[in-house]
């Protein structure tokens, strides 16, 4: 089989893969001149480079927005997905996940010590900020159609911290690479904390679109699953995860 995947440049076609995501810094966000940039970019950038296939990458601010991009046809990849079984209507997986995500309830500072989070029951006094579209764990979205609990849910996941530190909600779950990655950007440094106990710890895949896949996307599918697996081998994807500072805990 890997001598088949590296193979596939000499046949495969070039078609260009159009591949989408939404902006989560450090794994993927716009430089100044609009440009994808980001562990995600960098990661799909050389797998896709060695394989010899043209990418083409796309990023949004959305999460509902890209999966009705996705279902529509527009997108032959999306980045950084967990698996959740309802998807599977409109992605196709990997075998090879690229990170582990750990999401915690972050807080207010001033709130450490009277917020505490062992039974999602816990946090029924407070208002929970969630995500639209987002995955979470399958009690939180119970307890999203319970009245007895507070969500507001908004469609940005990038709001999340400045609702927090606002005073309009009091708890938000958030995966820790990415919460951190915004605190360092936006200097919000010393204004906010997180409870100890995850909510969940789950591996994120690159995954393609069922609207626009073909006869070769199965052989591309295995291709990108070997030259993964190879980075995670030899100390490649270590290596991009130490360039954006993110602690590696390979997936």
């Amino acid at each position: 089989m890997l001598v088949f995947c590296l193979l596939l440049p000499c046949w495969l076609s070039a078609r260009e893969l159009v591949i989408g995501g939404i902006l989560e810094p450090p794994l993927k966000w716009l430089d100044e001149g609009g440009h994808p940039r980001g562990l995600d970019v960098d990661l799909v950038s050389a797998i896709f480079g060695t394989l010899g296939v043209p990418i083409k990458i796309e990023l949004i601010d959305s999460g509902a927005r890209l999966t009705r991009n996705a279902e529509g046809g527009l997108y032959d990849l999306l980045l950084t997905h967990s698996y959740k079984p309802e998807r599977e209507a409109y992605l196709l997986y990997p075998k090879q996940a690229h990170i582990l995500h750990s999401w915690h309830f972050f807080i207010r500072k001033e709130s450490v010590g009277q917020i505490h989070y062992d039974h999602l029951a816990d946090l029924k006094p407070w208002r929970i900020g969630v995500t639209r579209d987002f995955s979470y764990t399958p009690e939180l979205a119970a307890a999203m159609a319970d009245p007895a609990y507070r969500f507001q849910e908004i469609p940005i996941n990038q709001l999340q911290l400045r609702k927090l530190i606002a005073g309009r909600i009091d708890v938000v779950p958030m995966p820790l690479v990415t919460a951190f990655a915004q605190i360092k950007e936006e200097k919000l440094e010393g204004q906010l904390a997180y409870l100890p106990n995850p909510l969940k710890t789950s591996p994120y895949f690159n995954a393609w679109t069922r609207a626009r896949a073909d006869a070769e996307t199965p052989a591309l599918m295995a291709a990108y699953d070997a030259e993964l697996l190879h980075m995670k081998q030899d100390g490649r994807l270590k290596a991009l995860y130490d360039r954006y500072g993110i602690p590696y805990i390979e997936p």
